[in-house]
Formats: C-alpha cells, structure tokens, sequence
C-alpha cells in the first residue's frame, strides 16, 4: 500500500501544481480521468474492468481489516482468533482455510485429513470454541439463509452476516436433513474457487439456478 500512497501523492502534488509532471505520472493521470485503475496499483485479484472509485473503497476496506488484523495480533493469539474476517478483504482467500485447519489441527492434535469444513449462518457474531472462526461479508447468489436452511429466491443477492466456520473431526460430524455443497468464488467472475461450504435445506435446483457464494461483491 505504501507505493499506491506514494504515487497518490505524486498526483496529487501535480494537481496542487507542486511537482513537475514525469511520463510515469501522466499516465497515472491519464488512468485515473478515464475512471482505470492503473495497473501497478493492482496488487491482489479483481474483476477485470473494475473502476476507480469501487476499487478504492475496496482497497479502502481492506487497508482498514488489515490494521485491524495487526492490532489483534499485537494483543495475542485469542484476540486474533476472535477476531470477525471479511474474507474477501483478504488478499489471499485459502491461505486463510488453511491456516484456520491448521491451527485446529495443532490445537486438538489431530491430522488435516481428519479435519472436515463445517458451517453455520448467524445475524451476528456468535461465541467460538477453539475450533471454530468468524467470517463476515459473504454474498449469497440466487438464495437466502432463513432459519438455518437456504432457500431459493429472486433475489439476485442477499448478505449471510455472520458466518461461523468450524473443522471438525470427520468421525464427529452427525448430519441430520439435506444438504447442498455450494462453490465459494472470490467474485462474481467466478473464475477463482476458494472454498466449497455445505449448507441444510429442503429445495433442490441450486444448481441449475447458479446458486453460489461470493466473497466479494466488487465488480
């Protein structure tokens, strides 16, 4: 963040007229006027064609949880375990399913094989044992997440809140009802899978209806 800073300035400072302007610049300039993001601003995946102004609240966003993120480090591992994760905020989506596994993994003593993803939607955060995390800002496509089971709808998108995720061991996973085993994508490209979740319900036809989960709503 620190070089998209330091060329903000620079364009900034040429528009005060306090600095001459370089090649380099004005296309950054040139860039900007025409809504592009410049392309050594993009440092993490985006849709392709994404204008300036949703990009820098996004970047925006993500600047802020990372801070956030820090801070919770600096306090200690419980903190930065209860910490609430905008998952599309992060700039890389599986590392952190897999640090999360692995960290259950060494806390309980078991293999990642034996670990299972589990998934649980809430209105807001919920309380974690050590083997669950708290996810937020995941974007339901074509459903909705009512009394603990989805259901298809109209709607083109709907929020899930608060999503607790949890590993847990595969021999003690009891299931009870149907369920649907939905993509993650990182956006609404779907181009990049991150993860798969199981979620209950009693419909069919998500499938043919492109029912699927987004970690972003950037576009």
């Amino acid at each position: 963040s620190s070089g998209i800073n330091a060329e903000y300035g620079d364009v900034a400072q040429v528009c005060d007229l306090k600095k001459k302007q370089t090649n380099y610049i004005r296309g950054l300039l040139s860039d900007l006027q025409k809504g592009i993001v410049p392309k050594s601003w993009v440092r993490y995946t985006v849709p392709g064609g994404v204008t300036i102004n949703p990009w820098i609240i996004d970047f925006s966003e993500r600047i802020r949880q990372l801070h956030k993120i820090v801070e919770a480090a600096q306090k200690g591992q419980t903190a930065l375990k209860e910490l609430t994760v905008w998952l599309g905020g992060l700039f890389s989506q599986e590392a952190y399913f897999t640090a999360t596994r692995q960290s259950v993994a060494q806390c309980k003593g078991y293999s990642l094989e034996e670990l299972k993803l589990q998934v649980s939607v809430h209105n807001a955060p919920v309380e974690l044992d050590n083997s669950s995390f708290g996810i937020s800002g995941l974007k339901l496509m074509g459903a909705m997440h009512v009394d603990g089971k989805l259901k298809i709808t109209e709607d083109i998108m709907t929020d899930l809140i608060y999503t607790k995720i949890s590993w847990v061991r595969d021999q003690d996973i009891k299931i009870s009802g149907k369920q649907i085993t939905l993509p993650v994508y990182l956006n609404n490209t779907r181009t990049t899978l991150v993860e798969t979740l199981n979620f209950f319900t009693d419909q069919d036809k998500f499938y043919e209806r492109g029912v699927a989960i987004l970690c972003t709503a950037l576009s």
